[in-house]
């Protein structure tokens, strides 16, 4: 109903602009048939299936969508938005302790308090107008007296004549039309003539059945002054058609015959009843009258130009507003969201999230004010991500945004962010968000999930993105910045890695730098040198991912090997081979604190991969009951498992991720690698950790293909 008041505001408002911008250029029968078009819209929510339907038509040219961003760029994140919501959704948000005025109406179901005043007034204007025009037309019959003369021969309609009234009229009363003139009317019988002809073409127009419609809508929508204002000028250009009508009928030569004769029974001042009453006048008023003659004497003719125009502009008011808000994908929506966040808006990001779980917008890392601030803050100076720079890969209702972060210096971090949509009201809202922020890559999963999108034609291009150059000139007579003039140094620090160990092979100004991540697991990273002989290296591609060595294999022989290089792996290996007894005391000392730090460090990531097994399996088991029994309190409101029990049907299964350092972290994110019996690719079940008082628990999750 909210989209029905505001759709036909609009309407009414373009309706009366054309009326303005085409008065005395085209027929007034013209202007008088255009208010069918806000009748009629008016009319839709009256009958289910029609109004069914047209909730299905959507466009681009809607007003409801420049409500949409209205809503998200000016009311979103305010004080006042849930109240907003609360009006035009009817889905009540309250405020646990509410302090201020708006927070106070916020709990309010401002819904309910409108619809209660709505129908109340509906009533009571409803009964009124019903007694106004029975009352008006039982007196009439009570008082009238039948007219003898040569009228039949103008009108086929019965004429009387009755005390008390101010104009000659056209009343229907249960079915039966009639004219009805003024007792003390003395018209010549031109005038004569001239009046009843009028009434005619009330008649032929079927006037007193829209009339009955126009009081029939001003009380089902009363409470908006559009459609007031709409009845009386329809009203009036009722009078302004039959003007017209009834000169085509008497001839041309009679036009202005016409006009004295409505300047000779202009009517006193009107009652504001008078809008209200279903009987066609034959003189509205003295406002009117100066309308009506000008008319008159301008002879307007609809050309064809102005014709095509009146169609077209009709054309796009039914756009604008026989139809909802475009049904705006996860894709279009997405494209929103990046382009918010990275110019920081957060209002507009709020207005895209979940009314009903803005919670979890306010607990956003970027986020710096609470649900109950006045002032939203969002984002920081440095890094962040370059305006207009992102990628976007949507798959269902789940969204990743690659981000490509800087600063001035400049360098780029990649930063990701998943989003998860859910459909409200027909519009996708935000449902959960998280931010993966790639700035110290320790890990080929990391690695892989920062870079897995290529080098080469994207932003982290240095060769292309600018960013290059300017390091490059830079580095020049600077020492602190020498470290780019090397591959070995200058790969790992472009892209964010860290932990591991690097080696160039260098031919001219190509290299490929062997980078070996604490895990043992490592890639190959193509180096190019594109700003001479003396210039920088940037990373230009990777391959040659190789896999850490499995859990057996890292516990027998390459625990504790950070920080090494492939040459001289087997070296430390053959130390870390000797016994106990064999080590001197200091070393002895140093290798049980090592021992006892590395024994805290393997405990901390086998709980964490306990947390994930347990969840995964609840997961593949669909029993979000036992997943919620992992999860954060708020990550377990709103959960759901596989759809079916996939857990025995899994031909492959492993935990995969960088645990390394898990005692010195508060956030993981690791993912469960599986396979599906009779499925020939692996997918993944992303799981997001975060350290609570009880150990680890599950923050959020999602699946890729």
């Amino acid at each position: 109903m909210v989209e029905t008041l505001i759709t036909s505001s609009a309407l009414i408002a373009g309706i009366c602009a054309c009326r303005l911008l085409f008065s005395g250029r085209i027929s007034p029968r013209i202007m008088y048939a255009m208010w069918g078009l806000p009748a009629l819209r008016l009319l839709m929510p009256l009958f289910y299936p029609a109004d069914r339907w047209l909730k299905t038509l959507r466009s681009s040219f809607s007003v409801m969508n420049a409500v949409d961003r209205l809503h998200e760029q000016v009311i979103a994140g305010t004080e006042m938005e849930p109240l907003v919501d609360n009006i035009l959704t009817g889905r009540v948000r309250g405020y646990v302790n509410p302090s201020t005025l708006p927070q106070k109406l916020v709990g309010v179901d401002w819904q309910l308090v409108f619809l209660a005043v709505w129908l109340t007034g509906s009533a009571v204007l409803l009964v009124w107008i019903l007694w106004v025009n029975f009352h008006f037309a039982a007196r009439l019959r009570r008082t009238r007296v039948r007219c003898r003369g040569a009228v039949y021969g103008v009108t086929h309609l019965p004429v009387y004549r009755a005390p008390d009234l101010r104009s000659p009229c056209l009343v229907m009363f249960l079915g039966e039309q009639s004219i009805y003139l003024p007792e003390d009317l003395e018209a010549e019988p031109e005038q004569m003539k001239h009046i009843l002809i009028h009434e005619t073409c009330h008649a032929r127009h079927l006037d007193p059945v829209w009339g009955a419609l126009r009081c029939m809508l001003v009380c089902a929508y009363w409470i908006n002054p559009f459609v007031l204002l709409a009845a009386y000028l329809s009203k009036r250009d009722c009078e302004l058609a039959c003007d017209e009508a009834a000169v085509k009928r008497l001839g041309e030569e009679a036009r202005f015959d016409y006009g004295r004769t409505l300047i000779a029974l202009t009517a006193g001042k009107r009652a504001f009843s008078d809008l209200f009453c279903i009987s066609a006048d034959f003189v509205f008023g003295r406002k009117t009258m100066k309308e009506r003659i000008t008319l008159l004497a301008a002879r307007p003719r609809t050309t064809a130009l102005t014709a095509a125009l009146i169609l077209a502009v009709s054309a796009a008011l039914i756009a604008c507003t026989y139809t909802g808000r475009a049904a705006q994908g996860v894709q279009k929506r997405t494209g929103l969201w990046a382009e918010y966040f990275c110019s920081r808006d957060g209002r507009a990001l709020a207005g895209l999230y979940s009314p009903e779980r803005q919670a979890g917008f306010y607990e956003m890392e970027p986020v710096s004010t609470d649900e109950s601030g006045n002032y939203l803050g969002f984002g920081w100076s440095s890094p962040w991500p370059m305006d207009g720079r992102y990628d976007i890969q949507v798959e269902g209702t789940r969204a990743q945004i690659t981000y490509y972060a800087m600063t001035s210096e400049p360098h780029l971090w990649v930063w990701k962010e998943t989003l998860e949509w859910e459909k409200s009201d027909g519009i996708y809202y935000v449902e959960r968000e998280a931010l993966s922020i790639f700035d110290a890559v320790s890990g080929l999963t990391e690695f892989e999930a920062a870079y897995g999108q290529g080098i080469e034609g994207t932003p982290l291009d240095y060769r292309t993105n600018g960013m290059g150059a300017a390091l490059n000139e830079n580095v020049k007579g600077d020492p602190v910045m020498a470290f780019l003039a090397a591959p070995e140094t200058a790969g790992p620090y472009l892209l964010n890695l860290e932990g591991g160990s690097a080696a160039a092979e260098t031919v001219g100004d190509q290299s490929s730098v062997t980078y070996e991540f604490r895990d043992g697991s490592g890639v190959v990273i193509r180096m190019e040198r594109p700003f001479g002989a003396d210039g920088i290296w940037v990373p230009t591609g990777w391959s040659g991912a190789v896999e850490a060595a499995d859990d057996a294999q890292v516990d027998g022989a390459d625990e504790g090997n950070e920080g090494v290089t492939p040459a001289s792996k087997e070296a430390e290996s053959v130390e870390t081979e000797l016994p106990d007894a064999e080590l001197p005391d200091a070393e002895l000392s140093e290798a049980k604190a090592e021992r006892a730090e590395d024994g805290a460090e393997d405990s901390e990531a086998e709980a964490a991969k306990a947390v994930v097994g347990e969840f995964a399996q609840a997961y593949f088991q669909d029993d979000p009951a036992a997943m919620a029994r992992v999860m954060t309190g708020n990550a377990a409101k709103k959960i759901a498992g596989a759809g079916e029990q996939l857990w025995d049907r899994l031909d492959a299964f492993q935990i995969k991720g960088d645990l390394s350092g898990t005692e010195n972290r508060d956030q993981l994110e690791v993912q469960c690698e599986y396979r599906v019996a009779g499925e020939d690719s692996y997918s993944y079940l992303g799981v997001e950790l975060v350290r609570e008082e009880n150990g680890w628990s599950v923050s959020g999750y999602y699946l890729e293909k």
